[in-house]
């Protein structure tokens, strides 16, 4: 009689310990289809265009989960709502702080190439305005692109990082033109040798060569002026800077 007791015993201990670890396992199952509804919801607000809303949602995720791997999901996508809804500065901020918390994180690549992105759409739209970020967002594609040379993004960083090359050579050329038109012909010619120099093949060569044999025909250098003429037409043919060369060629 006291082994079935004893047997008894053992069947509700062991009845009692397995509905308790089942019930906690439903618990967690529970929990993580939450934080993926949740997750779910907040995405379809920012596909939806209601940033604002999104926002909320992701941050509320990382408030509620913040061990969990939908936190670290919400915290990238918080990043990029704000780069979505064009807060660049702000976007910025978050990638940078997402990268140093995360940095072997699946998508780091995309993080990498956002942080270039958000220098690159702070750019103004005018190069009389100050273009520092045109550098930093160069900096940015250079460190993406040797940190990640076979992602998905690397030939949109490699266009983007020449236009933003393109950028601060129109701002050399810019003020070589206000030197040349002031008939400052040396420190034009500077300006000149730094976009052949330092903005080779982003689209001005040809400009710059032209110029820069203006300015020696100017300083009565003929000699390199003619180097410099026959250089243009021999790079660039086609350009309609080929036609005014071979005027001053004629005059030499």
């Amino acid at each position: 009689m006291k082994k079935s007791y004893y047997h008894i015993g053992i069947i509700l201990f062991l009845a009692f310990w397995v509905g308790f670890f089942s019930g906690c396992s439903s618990k967690e199952v529970d929990q993580k289809t939450k934080q993926q509804i949740d997750l779910k919801k907040a995405k379809d607000f920012q596909r939806a265009g209601r940033y604002d809303l999104a926002l909320e949602r992701y941050q509320e995720i990382k408030n509620k989960y913040p061990l969990s791997p939908e936190a670290v999901e919400a915290e990238l996508e918080i990043a990029e709502t704000m780069y979505l809804s064009s807060n660049f500065i702000e976007s910025l901020a978050y990638f940078q702080s997402f990268q140093d918390l995360h940095p072997t994180h699946p998508q780091s690549d995309f993080v990498a190439f956002r942080i270039g992105m958000n220098y690159f759409k702070q750019l103004p739209s005018t190069i009389d305005r100050d273009l520092s970020q045109a550098q930093k967002a160069i900096e940015s594609f250079d460190r993406f692109l040797a940190a990640y040379p076979k992602s998905t993004y690397k030939k949109e960083a490699e266009a983007m990082r020449k236009e933003s090359l393109l950028k601060l050579a129109q701002k050399e050329l810019y003020i070589a033109e206000f030197y040349l038109k002031r008939k400052k012909y040396q420190s034009a010619l500077g300006r000149f040798d730094e976009i052949l120099k330092m903005y080779k093949n982003v689209g001005l060569d040809d400009e710059a060569l032209y110029y820069q044999g203006v300015c020696y025909y100017e300083l009565n250098e003929k000699n390199k002026a003619k180097r410099t003429f026959n250089l243009l037409l021999l790079q660039f043919p086609q350009s309609k800077r080929a036609t005014e060369a071979k005027v001053f060629l004629n005059k030499i």
